[in-house]
């Protein structure tokens, strides 16, 4: 029997299957394996999501996806449904799709001195709720109030009419929660994707993993995404200005003229952090200023930033239309010296 029979949904024994090949495969370890199987326990927070979901992704980084043994995978007679540079998207019967990447996927990545992996790692596991329907909205939506429940961090993604990208793909919006310890045998991040999947020939950017709120260097983690806005020229047709595996050699700015960049990290983590305002209020500053220099990075750093530190969506709108004013203000005032001229010329 190959693994490619025909099998339901979210089968668990298909999982198994699927799970042992790859870590046969070197490509999970036993623990790992583990901890995806632990999402079938009752005891799973997230029970109810499993039940409505119409497949699990399986997310493993790897230090070069061309590397993989490719061929050993697709005798199993499963052919990428996905399958970029540094990406690829495997689906397996009974719901599970295994997925391996060698490009940065996460804010983790965006560290300063972040390092490729040497061998294959288990990032975060992926519960796919596509039923737009009411009782699958509602399971969504009831993902950050179980994160609490069960002190675990969560951190959102889109939603309300603004979808999420990654690579190639889209949905209508994700949550991400951070297991506290070994909560149910779970270590590393969950992600749950609500909406129906769209495929686009180009690529679309992405949307990176959320670092844990409660890593150390999260806010470092941020400011580098933040620090990524040098400017773009017009994008190829076809291709987009926002290419995710450039993110990660912008610590490879660090490598000459070292105590300068040193330097800016100390000035930039000490302006972002509490002082006479608020990392709050900095946070909502940032954003305008972003909106103002145009800059999609700061934008998508900044408003994360703003969600992690309690900013409504109104008062992210307002610091929006805030800046959006001043920069017409800053382009009327101009009018005075057109004037000047205009006077000059006894036009007026």
């Amino acid at each position: 029997m190959t693994l490619s029979q025909e099998a339901g949904r979210l089968d668990r024994d298909r999982f198994d299957e699927a799970l042992a090949f790859f870590t046969g495969l070197d490509l999970l370890t036993v623990v790992e394996a583990a901890e995806v199987r632990a999402m079938f326990e009752p005891g799973f927070p997230y029970a109810l999501a499993m039940a409505a979901a119409d497949s699990v992704h399986v997310h493993v980084k790897v230090p070069d996806v061309d590397a993989l043994p490719h061929e050993r995978i697709r005798a199993e007679g499963v052919e990428p449904v996905a399958e970029t540079d540094g990406y690829v998207k495997y689906p397996f019967p009974g719901g599970i799709n295994m997925i391996f990447s060698s490009i940065p996927i996460s804010e983790d990545d965006m560290l300063p001195g972040a390092e490729a992996p040497s061998r294959a790692v288990l990032d975060h596991k992926g519960v796919d709720l596509r039923g737009e329907t009411g009782d699958v909205r509602e399971i969504f939506d009831g993902v950050p109030g179980a994160a609490a429940e069960n002190g675990w961090r969560h951190v959102p993604q889109g939603g309300d009419g603004d979808p999420v990208y990654c690579c190639h793909t889209e949905v209508s919006g994700k949550h991400w929660v951070f297991p506290g310890g070994n909560t149910a045998g779970q270590r590393r991040p969950i992600e749950f994707a609500y909406g129906g999947l769209v495929l686009h020939d180009a690529k679309m950017g992405c949307d990176l993993r959320p670092i844990d709120p409660a890593d150390p260097r999260a806010e470092e983690a941020r400011a580098a995404l933040s620090a990524c806005a040098a400017g773009h020229t017009e994008a190829e047709p076809g291709t987009s200005y926002y290419e995710p595996a450039d993110l990660g050699k912008f610590a490879e700015v660090g490598t000459h003229a070292t105590v300068h960049m040193q330097r800016f990290w100390a000035y930039y983590n000490g302006v972002f952090g509490e002082g006479a305002l608020t990392a709050r209020e900095k946070a909502l500053i940032g954003l305008a200023v972003a909106h103002t220099h145009q800059c999609p990075y700061c934008i998508d750093s900044f408003t994360n930033s703003c969600v992690n530190h309690g900013v409504t969506p109104d008062q992210v709108h307002e610091a929006i239309h805030a800046s959006a004013a001043l920069a017409a203000g800053v382009h009327l005032v101009h009018g005075v010296q057109t004037r000047k001229v205009l006077q000059r010329r006894n036009v007026i």
